[in-house]
This record gives C-alpha cells, structure tokens and sequence, in this order.
C-alpha cells in the first residue's frame, strides 16, 4: 500500500515534541511581505530581506519592529505599544497569541521548529472561518490530485428482481434486471470518521488540521470497499472543534 504525504501539513513532530518557550528566546526576522500575505511563515535567525518584521522574544519581554534593511541608513519603525507573547498547547499542537496592550491581536500555529546553524521557525496564521481553505484544499484533491470526474458512471451493476406471468405457458418467471450507480466521489475521512457532507469542512480551519494524507484508487479500494473506489482523503485536525461541528450534521 503507498500512501502520499502532504509535508505541509503532516505537523507530528511538532504535534508529539512540545517546544518550550526557552526554544524561542531571542531576535526572529521575517519578510514583511510574506508575514502579512502568507499562509505559511518563516521566521530566521538572520535574514537578509531588505523588508524586516523582527520579533525580539525574551525571558519575560516580548516587542517587534519594521526594519528597513537596504537603506542607507538602516532604519527601523519600532512598535510603540506594550505586547506579549503566549505560547500554548492545544489538542492539535501549539499556538503563540499576540497581545498588544493586553487585546488579543493574532494566532499562530507553530508548524516546525529547525535548529541549525540558521534556525527556522514557520508558523501559521489562523484563517478566517469565511476563507474556507481547508475546503478549497479537500477540493482541489478530490478533482486534480485524485482526478474524479463526476461526468463517468461507474459500470457497477446492482440487481432488481421483478415477477411475471408468460403468456405462452401460463406460468411465472422471475426477471432480474440491472441499474447503474453513480459513480462515487472519493472517501473523506475525518479523525477516522467517514464524512459524506463536504460542508464540514467549511467549518473546520486548515491552521487546526495536522496531517492531511491521501490513498488512490487501488490501495484505497481494498481497504475502504466500493465507496472508496476513486480514492480516499485522511484528515486528522483539532478533535474539539470537528465533535462541535459534527454534531450540527447528524
């Protein structure tokens, strides 16, 4: 059985490995562009972007600043409001909340943290429910990566047994007759549960989602029958919020 991996999103090492926040002490930069416009960000020990956001993390102390790196001279904007930084664990891995003058202002998912001679650290910011990626993303799986076209029909027959009389003989006989079922869309699997109404996952964030694997058709028809014949999707996210949402489609 070959089963595909999303490394995007298959988050167990920081899911099993809980980072502390002595990890994180120190100075971080990130791409100004990318921090506001990304899904996934990448801060660096040291980075060599001419557009700066640098987080200085702390024992107790926690500020950020625009650097302008490029210019003659280097300037920089610095955030006149008081912040803080709170790392927190929850059932899908751990989360840093931004405060400025005690007002929550952002979340982030901690995806990885790299240590090297140039440490990484990508976070994930947490979407807006209305964006409905995780939706797009089990989408754009289903019809280019799997490749189900909802046109075919699955030449799968399934018997209908009907009685009547022959006029010749005058004795009865049994017809059997055959109908086509449609072709079934690919199996999504969420926290082991199977899901037919898609919808759910308009409810679910993609920040909150930790592994996202997916079977084609040969290795998932075997192990999941005729409803998985074009595939299956795996997810596994935050247990909390999917019991939530679940109950609102039983």
């Amino acid at each position: 059985m070959k089963i595909f991996i999303f490394s995007f999103f298959l988050f167990v090492t920081t899911f099993f490995s809980q980072i502390k926040k002595k990890n994180l002490i120190g100075e971080w930069a990130a791409d100004k562009t990318s921090f506001y416009s990304a899904d996934t960000i990448k801060f660096y020990r040291e980075s060599k972007s001419c557009h700066q956001i640098i987080w200085y993390i702390g024992r107790r102390k926690f500020h950020s600043n625009v650097a302008f790196m490029c210019e003659e001279p280097t300037r920089g904007i610095v955030n006149p409001v008081l912040e803080k930084l709170k790392l927190k664990k929850k059932d899908f891995g751990q989360i840093i909340e931004l405060y400025q003058n005690g007002i929550l202002m952002d979340k982030f998912r901690i995806v990885e943290l790299q240590k090297s001679n140039n440490s990484i650290l990508k976070l994930m910011r947490f979407d807006k429910l209305s964006d409905q990626k995780l939706y797009k993303y089990v989408d754009s799986l289903i019809y280019k990566v799997l490749k189900f076209k909802p046109e075919l029909k699955q030449n799968k027959t399934k018997s209908n047994v009907s009685k009547f009389r022959n006029k010749n003989t005058g004795e009865y006989q049994i017809r059997c007759s055959a109908t086509i079922i449609d072709n079934p869309e690919p199996l999504i699997i969420i926290n082991g549960i199977p899901v037919k109404n898609r919808n759910i996952l308009k409810e679910l964030l993609l920040v909150e989602t930790y592994a996202i694997r997916y079977l084609t058709k040969i290795s998932a028809a075997s192990l999941y029958g005729t409803k998985a014949f074009n595939g299956v999707i795996i997810l596994k996210t935050s247990e909390k919020r999917f019991k939530k949402v679940l109950k609102k489609y039983l």
